[in-house]
């Protein structure tokens, strides 16, 4: 897919959410038939379950029909964002099904919770690690996300965004070597 192939996906899913902001069910069906399937196959990698994924496609969608207005095709693509939304629902759910009742504290085996130091430690490093991200490019960023925090195979990420499989592997290289150099000025500890 070339690059004005890629513009012509991208306008194309702008116009529909924004008729889908209006009210157009036909452009809502329209997103859900090309990207569906999609939806659904990220789910059920995450939850495993069908029905789960199933159902987190469904809410994936209602979510796209109560929020399409504030949908900004200029800050992310549709498919992205539908990720993204797909993402945190599909833990949500998996959540919901493994809740148990909550064990009480004689249960648990005295001084298994974890220290109030390390987990500071962490909360600091997590936040330098955000502060490093944001300033990768958005290219860099959009890979990263979609491999380590959805856990999109390279070529899963090659099909949501619409670019070569090479450009999907360099830029995740490009992306993770620019966070290794700017973990010095984060002072972010190495692994």
């Amino acid at each position: 897919m070339d690059e004005a192939d890629r513009d012509d996906k991208a306008a194309l899913d702008a116009a529909d959410v924004a008729r889908v902001a209006g009210g157009d069910a036909v452009a809502l069906r329209d997103l859900y038939d090309r990207y569906g399937r999609v939806v659904y196959s990220f789910a059920f990698r995450l939850t495993g379950d069908a029905t789960l994924s199933e159902e987190c496609v469904q809410d994936v969608f209602v979510a796209l029909w109560r929020r399409a207005a504030d949908f900004d095709p200029t800050r992310a693509k549709l498919t992205t964002w539908l990720f993204v939304v797909a993402r945190n629902r599909a833990i949500e759910l998996g959540r919901q099904k493994n809740r148990r009742p909550e064990l009480r504290d004689d249960l648990e085996p005295a001084g298994s919770a974890p220290d109030a130091a390390d987990l500071v430690a962490v909360a600091d490093e997590s936040q330098r690690l955000a502060e490093a991200m944001a300033e990768l490019p958005e290219e860099q960023l959009a890979v990263l996300r979609l491999a380590y925090f959805d856990g999109l195979s390279h070529a899963e990420i090659a099909e949501v965004i619409g670019i070569p499989l090479g450009t999907v592997k360099g830029r995740v290289r490009l992306g993770l070597e620019r966070l290794r150099s700017l973990s010095e000025t984060h002072d972010l500890r190495p692994d």
